[in-house]
């Protein structure tokens, strides 16, 4: 079993008694080597939320189905190799089984392949070199993310927006980087229908994130980053 998330964020240095011993440096983040786990970075908000479980849930009852496949396929051999099969029994088996085919071992294929992606721990990291959006590895998913520097980042905002007000972390950077380069989780803001709020910035992209995460990534950056007047908020907030 995993070990829960730690989705909130550490306290200040400074709010840490005298005689205790300051939290050790988090590493440089590495994308080129294995992603083991996230847990030796030094602040980290899990971006993990409902649909983990939600296609957990899928994967179950796509198994149930295919159970329930096997079951049909196996009363339809019985009875065509007893002898026992009528015209009637052959039909309406063999329409089972058609149907339960394509339920079960048909969205097993397409459950199984994305799987991995959608249940792995994803999140926010920042240590002192830069900001890290990732996917950890899983199964036969490779993992992915993105290494941003501090001085490549110009602001860092939480922006709600679409019918749902589902939430997002804007990362504007001073640096291009291509859409390739960019987890393929990461929005656009012509992908939700948005003004670029700085049209002459290199790169401008989305992170969504779960409700309420928002503000854990906003401080986390501000008490990671040596320049904490990245994050910018709303003022008209409450």
């Amino acid at each position: 079993m995993d070990a829960p998330d730690p989705t909130d964020v550490p306290p200040d240095p400074a709010d840490v008694a005298e005689g205790v011993p300051a939290a050790p440096q988090g590493r440089p983040s590495d994308l080129t080597g294995r992603p083991h786990s996230v847990s030796h970075l030094r602040r980290y908000v899990s971006l993990r939320g409902p649909n983990a479980r939600m296609w957990m849930a899928v994967s179950y009852f796509s198994a149930v189905l295919t159970v329930g496949f096997l079951l049909v396929a196996g009363s339809l051999g019985r009875e065509v190799f007893t002898g026992e099969a009528t015209a009637g029994s052959l039909s309406l088996w063999g329409s089972a089984a058609v149907v339960m085919a394509f339920m079960g071992p048909g969205s097993n294929v397409i459950v199984l392949r994305g799987l991995p992606q959608r249940i792995t721990r994803q999140g926010i990291s920042a240590d002192s070199d830069g900001v890290t959006v990732l996917q950890e590895r899983k199964w036969w998913f490779t993992g992915e993310g993105t290494f941003i520097a501090w001085p490549e980042i110009r602001r860092v905002r939480e922006v709600t927006t679409g019918a749902r007000r589902h939430e997002f972390i804007e990362f504007v950077l001073e640096t291009p980087r291509s859409q390739a380069e960019l987890p393929n989780w990461a929005e656009t803001a012509e992908g939700l229908g948005l003004e670029p709020a700085e049209p002459d910035a290199a790169t401008q992209f989305y992170v969504q994130v779960p409700r309420d995460h928002g503000e854990k990534i906003l401080r986390m950056v501000e008490r990671t980053s040596p320049l904490p007047a990245v994050v910018e908020r709303d003022p008209l907030a409450g």
